[in-house]
This record gives structure tokens, C-alpha cells and sequence, in this order.
């Protein structure tokens, strides 16, 4: 392996990396209001595909959606919850934290967003070319919003694109499957991290 260098336990250069998509307490938990119902079942593969990726210095990048408590800043079709009192990923608050079992760690990398796509109004593509990442691994929730987004953009950028299906949710295991089918379609590859793993 190449001697890969560190700054204040940062990578510098890394030709891999893996990003987690939304994977908040808001979207996650149950009795969460946002909750999609597959995402708490992915946090144990998620947790390994991490550790085997910190392990071979992988980038590790946390994507996080958050929004202003007004809501100015989120889509059309949500701020309703805005105005009913219901907000979501509000910077700060329990809801826009990651899942202990999965929670950043020291040299990892974190970008806020506010629409579906990781790489829409972010810096998102400035870090992984300054890392040197040739090969991006999607995980998170859910499929048919954040994660086919980010996968379709990732491909438009020509990164070599794969969604890791173990760890990544939908409402439901056929709107898992569907979307599934589509992205596989686009010539994304779509496949569990134990085939990555090996």
C-alpha cells in the first residue's frame, strides 16, 4: 500500500472514498418524523463498510442536509413542515446528528447540503479532486431522493460510481428495488459491500 499522508489525521490523497448520505437522526431514528423506514436496518453494514474503508485510507465524507429554522432554504414541496412547526435537520439540534453507532471520527469529512444531491451547491466535487478520488461509494438514505441523485451526478463528473446496497435505504424494499433497477441501468453499479469487502 502507498504511503498515504496525514494531516492532523486528515488524508491528503486518497483514490477511494466513501460517502454517507443523510444518514441523520431526523431520517433515521424511529419515532423521528422524517424516518425512513429502511434506514435504521442499514446502520450495522454501514458501520463495517466504514471500518474497512478507514482501514485501507479511504476518505470518508459525511453528507448532511441542513436547513435554517425558517426554512427559506429547503425545497418548495417541504417547507409546509417549516410552517406547521415541524422543521428538520436544523443545524445543532439532536435531529441533524449522526447515529452514535456511526458517528464521524477524526479525520473525516463533512458537507452540508440542502437539496437531494450531494454535489448540488456544495464543495463536494472540489474534495474529492484535490483528494485524488477516482472511485466513490454511496451509502446512506434514501434511493429514490438523495442517493440516485448523488450516484447520477457522481457518474456526470466521471468518478467510477458505486451504490453499496446493503448499506443504503428506501420506504420499502421494492422502491429499494426500483430504483435499484434504474441506476443499475444508467451503468452505475449497484452492489452489496461484502463484494467490495473481498
Amino acid at each position: 500500500m502507498e504511503n498515504i499522508e496525514k494531516i492532523d489525521g486528515m488524508l491528503t490523497h486518497a483514490e477511494n472514498a466513501i460517502l454517507v448520505v443523510d444518514m441523520e437522526n431526523d431520517f433515521v431514528m424511529p419515532g423521528s418524523q422524517m424516518r425512513v423506514e429502511g434506514a435504521y436496518a442499514t446502520l450495522p453494514a454501514i458501520k463495517r463498510f466504514l471500518d474497512y474503508g478507514r482501514s485501507n485510507d479511504w476518505a470518508v465524507i459525511y453528507i448532511y442536509r441542513i436547513h435554517r429554522p425558517s426554512g427559506i432554504d429547503a425545497e418548495l414541496f417541504r417547507r409546509h413542515y417549516f410552517e406547521e412547526g415541524k422543521p428538520f435537520c436544523i443545524a445543532g439540534t439532536p435531529g441533524a446528528a449522526i447515529p452514535d453507532e456511526i458517528a464521524p471520527q477524526k479525520g473525516d469529512i463533512k458537507v452540508t447540503k440542502q437539496r437531494f444531491s450531494a454535489f448540488f451547491g456544495t464543495d463536494l466535487d472540489i474534495i474529492l479532486r484535490g483528494l485524488g478520488v477516482k472511485n466513490v461509494y454511496i451509502t446512506g438514505t434514501q434511493y429514490p431522493n438523495c442517493i440516485r441523485s448523488t450516484a447520477v451526478d457522481s457518474m456526470s463528473l466521471d468518478y467510477n460510481t458505486v451504490v453499496v446496497t446493503d448499506c443504503c435505504s428506501a420506504a420499502s424494499e421494492s422502491v429499494a428495488q426500483a430504483n435499484i433497477y434504474d441506476i443499475r441501468n444508467m451503468g452505475i453499479a449497484c452492489v452489496p459491500s461484502s463484494e467490495i469487502m473481498k
